[in-house]
């Protein structure tokens, strides 16, 4: 899923902040937060528009789940 597609997502949902996934084989997720509109890191840099991004953490009683888009 694409960046654009991330935001939409978190508007429709009401969602502040996600934990995005980058690629199936990834151990980490990356926290990120939604600001005037646009899907930024924890770096508070805007994340690659281009970029295929595989997944998000679910959490879950304090357990992260991954699931994909």
């Amino acid at each position: 899923m694409k960046r654009a597609e991330i935001e939409k997502y978190m508007i429709e949902n009401k969602l502040t902040q996600i934990d995005l996934v980058l690629n199936e084989s990834d151990k980490l997720a990356i926290y990120c937060n939604l600001k005037n509109g646009k899907l930024k890191d924890y770096t508070d840099h805007v994340v690659d528009r281009k970029r295929d991004i595989w997944g998000r953490l679910v959490w879950n009683n304090g357990k992260a789940e991954r699931r994909p888009w």
